[in-house]
C-alpha cells in the first residue's frame, strides 16, 4: 500500500510565494531588457553582433525559465486544491 503525507496548505502557500517570485523576476527582466536594448542601439561592429546573439540566447533562456516556473506554480496550486478536496471528502465520509 502506498503511503503519503501532504500539507495542502503548504502547497497553496508555495503557490503564493512562487507567484510573487515570478512577478519580481518579470520586473527585473523587463528592466534588464530595457538596458540591454538601449546598449544594443548604441553599439556597432562584430562585438556588437556577438553581444546581440548572446542577448537573444539569454532572452530565450529566460522565456523557458518563466514558462517552467508558471507550469510549476500551476501544478502546485492544482495539487494543493486536490489534496484539500480529498481531505474534505474523506472527512465527510466519517461525519454523522
Amino acid at each position: 500500500m502506498t503511503r503519503y503525507q501532504v500539507d495542502a496548505d503548504a502547497l497553496l502557500s508555495a503557490t503564493s510565494t512562487t507567484t510573487a517570485t515570478i512577478g519580481r523576476l518579470q520586473a527585473e527582466c523587463a528592466g534588464l531588457t530595457s538596458q540591454l536594448n538601449a546598449l544594443q542601439g548604441s553599439w556597432q561592429g562584430g562585438a556588437a553582433s556577438a553581444f546581440q546573439t548572446l542577448v537573444a540566447e539569454w532572452m530565450a533562456t529566460y522565456s523557458r525559465l518563466e514558462q517552467n516556473l508558471a507550469a510549476l506554480n500551476h501544478a502546485l496550486g492544482q495539487a494543493g486544491r486536490q489534496y484539500a478536496e480529498i481531505e474534505q471528502q474523506a472527512a465527510a465520509m466519517f461525519a454523522r
